[in-house]
Formats: structure tokens, sequence, C-alpha cells
């Protein structure tokens, strides 16, 4: 990650230990114990924010984790080994605070997000801005519906703004400390453009996944005929995605829009026409929730 870093901001610069300059944006590489010092006029308000949910930003009081936590973070940060467990399947809920200030009361708000559980979890903080939440017990674990509802008054009471990504239970062995960080690529894949989301699945960031592997220099080949259609109408991209998002329910789609039915399914089945490509079957609607993924970026 510091290595693709160094290629994107050449003029970062490198040390054991932070300045105090105010030209720059230190963030802390928690594997090298090392930080790299990325020159502020060069970072855009969104990307400072993304950069946060990754890295500590600069130095701050030492987290504190309890023993079971210190093993987790140093197997799933570092090359600590395994954690022995008596669950035979865990999940990684992994959440990140990108507007917190600095006398946020950290302690407090772990205790009223584990207060949200009704069983024990292990809370492993691994930056100041955010951390994951090891959830054992798939009986009685958490839904999103219920710590949907809980975000409002955590964001309420701390003054901060909170994503969660949910993910999904697995059994213990060696290759969870790699599905770790494909979720931590994927939550940053969320932040980066569905920035309004709160909770987050694997099954919502994957269309956007999916996008970022294409090649580059083939997108625009790829969905070149239905850019062209998408870029006839300036309200097309928006009314052809939002009835890809409620399963091609006409109904639905017209009502969240503020359309009339009969002028929403007259839109679609021209759309359909033009491109050849029926939105109504689960390939149609993936292609083409790709084109309007590409009209967006």
């Amino acid at each position: 990650m510091i290595k693709k870093l160094l290629h994107l901001y050449p003029d970062a610069i490198t040390s054991l230990k932070p300045t105090t300059d105010s030209q720059h944006i230190w963030l802390k590489d928690e594997r090298t114990d090392s930080y790299i010092g990325i020159p502020h006029a060069q970072l855009t308000k969104e990307e400072i924010t993304l950069l946060a949910t990754l890295f500590p930003l600069g130095p701050r009081q030492e987290l504190v984790r309890t023993p079971m936590a210190e093993k987790w973070y140093q197997f799933l940060i570092h090359n600590g080994k395994i954690p022995d467990s008596k669950a035979k399947n865990i999940r990684f809920i992994h959440f990140t605070i990108p507007n917190m200030h600095d006398d946020f009361q950290y302690k407090e708000w772990e205790e009223a997000t584990k207060s949200l559980f009704s069983n024990e979890i292990i809370f492993v903080p691994i930056s100041h801005h955010h951390g994951v939440i090891i959830e054992d017990h798939p009986k009685f674990s958490i839904t999103e519906e219920d710590l949907s509802s809980a975000i409002e008054a955590l964001e309420s009471d701390f003054f901060i703004k909170i994503h969660f990504y949910l993910g999904f239970f697995q059994p213990i062995h060696q290759q969870l400390k790699h599905l770790f960080e494909l979720e931590q690529r994927l939550l940053a894949v969320s932040l980066s453009d569905q920035p309004e989301e709160r909770i987050m699945t694997r099954e919502k960031v994957i269309p956007n996944y999916s996008y970022l592997n294409l090649p580059e220099h083939e997108r625009p080949i790829l969905f070149a005929d239905v850019h062209q259609i998408l870029s006839d109408d300036t309200d097309l991209t928006k009314t052809i995605k939002t009835y890809i998002e409620n399963q091609a329910n006409a109904t639905s789609t017209a009502k969240q829009l503020f359309m009339h039915r009969n002028s929403l399914q007259y839109r679609i089945d021209k759309f359909i026409e033009k491109t050849g490509i029926d939105i109504k079957t689960f390939h149609g609607a993936f292609f083409t929730y790709l084109a309007c993924l590409h009209m967006d970026a």
C-alpha cells in the first residue's frame, strides 16, 4: 500500500517519525511502524477522508486493546499466529470514523457500540479512525436493520459519522487474514464511490469493485454503444440504475423517481429496443449497471 501511495504521490516522503511540518499529511504504516508524509496541497478533501480510514493520521494517544484483541491485531495486521478460539465460525464487522475530532471519547464510544450486541464480541482498534469487531455467534448476530437503527443514535451522541462493513461468517482458518484484507479493500471502494452509505456488504460493493477491476483502457470500448445512448439523455442513467436497483419493479422505481409508471415503462422499453439488452434479465441488468457506473465515473 505504501509503495502505491509513493507512486501516486511522487513528492511524498518517508520517515521513522512524523515531523510537525504542517505542509504534510502524515500517515502511519502499521506494518513497518514508519510514516509517509504527503504534501497537503496535493490532496483533495475526499482523498484525505479516504486515507484517514486506512491509516492513522499522525501520532495520538496509544490505543488500548484487550489481550485477545491484541492477538487478533497481531494476526490481522502483522505476522502473528491465528488466535485460539472456541468459536467455529466468525465474521468481521469493519468500522471507520473519518471525521473523528481530537477530543473524541473513544472508550465511551467503544462501550456504546459493544452494547448493541446481544453476545460478547472482540473489539479490535486498528487506528484511531478504524477497526474491526469480531462476532462469533451466528445465531445471535446483529442484523443490518439493527445496526442501521443504532447508527443514528451513535452519530448524534458522539457527533461523528460512522461507516460499517458487515462481513460474512467463516470457519476460523489461516485464510481469514486474506478475507480481512479483501474486506478492507471493499470498504475503501465503498467509501470512495458510495460515501452516503452507512452499512456496506459484499453484495452492495461488488458491482463497483467489479467495474474498477476492469482494465481502464477497455471500459470505453466495452460500454461504447450504451454510453452513447445514455449520453443523449442526461436523466436516463439515473432512471436505468434505479430500475435495476429496484429489481426491475416499475412501480417502486416510478415512486422513487416521482415519475408516472407509464412514462417510466416507455423509457425502459425504448432503452431495451435501442441497445438490444434486456435489463429485466440478470445478465442484462448486471452489464447495464456496470455501464451506468462507467457513466458516473
